[in-house]
């Protein structure tokens, strides 16, 4: 297999902490598959930055200017919201295999955009929604799924002093996506707003499969957790996932707790919350030349749902 060359646009705080730091990972554990080629960044010092702390190769202030030089086989984009649909449609018309943040697009006219780029164009992409990854949440679906079907999943995401209108959209976006993970496509949804400052939510549905759900978004509850919850006929499954603190599992079969584990104190953040895990699924989905997992084609039914639940975005 030829080793994989990527490049990273955006050097941004998030991108610090999750993607910059699991590509390195991988580059240093796997020097035959991964090649950190450059990353771009406006602001130069960022880039030269990242470059002294990852390990890229090359720094770039235009992002065109690299790709035409160093003729990388994927870019990983991390971009302000209003600015990601652009990128990524210009980059797939252009045949440059992307990974973008969710949520993809500042309106769901882009987001479509991109669906829309991305079948016609047949650029391998994917989208970063790193809960699909956690390793907690991923090892508890297993198990749920190996003990049968379930009938109820539940989800709540809590926040501390979280104030932004489009947090919906913006990062309950993960619970939802996280949901359609692990129990399936969502029929029919119902939601109820708490008219409070700043708004909660709390939402019903029910999977394609007939299994019921709920999902909870307190953005100003003053902690910081997301769980999940799954529930079938004799077992149970509690996660709380790798984005808040003392990430663990708990699952239990016929009234015994089975599992009991927590992450260790040590394990860097950008693994626990499945960063990682997502930066192989991308490299390695590049070297066998198959369709990375998920596309944008796969999260946009998490999208519609998310920005149609949220009040600040006016296409409902």
């Amino acid at each position: 297999m030829n080793r994989i060359r990527l490049a990273l646009i955006g050097a941004g705080s998030h991108c610090r902490g999750n993607h910059a730091p699991a590509m390195a990972k991988y580059a240093s554990e796997h020097p035959d598959q991964l090649e950190l080629a450059a990353v771009c960044d406006l602001q130069r010092e960022k880039a030269e930055s990242f470059a002294d702390a990852f390990g890229f190769k090359a720094v770039y202030t235009d992002h065109l200017e690299m790709i035409d030089k160093e003729k990388p086989d994927g870019c990983v984009c991390v971009m302000p919201i209003a600015l990601t649909a652009a990128l990524a449609i210009d980059l797939m018309k252009r045949g440059m295999p992307v990974t973008v943040e969710k949520p993809m697009g500042f309106t769901l006219a882009e987001i479509q955009g991109i669906v829309k780029t991305a079948e016609e164009t047949g650029t391998p992409n994917m989208v970063s929604t790193n809960r699909r990854f956690d390793p907690l949440l991923c090892r508890g679906t297993q198990w749920a799924r190996e003990q049968g079907d379930f009938r109820y999943v539940r989800g709540s995401i809590l926040r501390h002093n979280r104030r932004e209108p489009e947090f919906m959209s913006g990062t309950a976006f993960h619970s939802i996506d996280a949901l359609r993970e692990i129990g399936g496509d969502i029929a029919s949804y119902e939601s109820w707003r708490h008219d409070g400052e700043p708004h909660w939510f709390h939402v019903v549905f029910t999977y394609d499969s007939g299994a019921l759900g709920s999902l909870d978004v307190l953005t100003s509850d003053g902690s910081v957790e997301e769980r999940y919850e799954i529930f079938g006929e004799g077992f149970r499954v509690d996660v709380r996932a790798g984005t808040g603190p003392n990430p663990a599992i708990r699952c239990w079969k016929d009234n015994k707790l089975i599992l009991d584990e927590q992450t260790p104190a040590d394990q860097p953040s950008f693994i626990s919350v499945g960063a990682y895990a997502e930066t192989v699924e991308f490299v390695t989905a590049l070297m066998e030349k198959r369709p990375p997992y998920p596309s944008v084609g796969q999260v946009y039914p998490s999208a519609d749902m998310a920005f149609k639940l949220d009040p600040s975005k006016p296409e409902k």
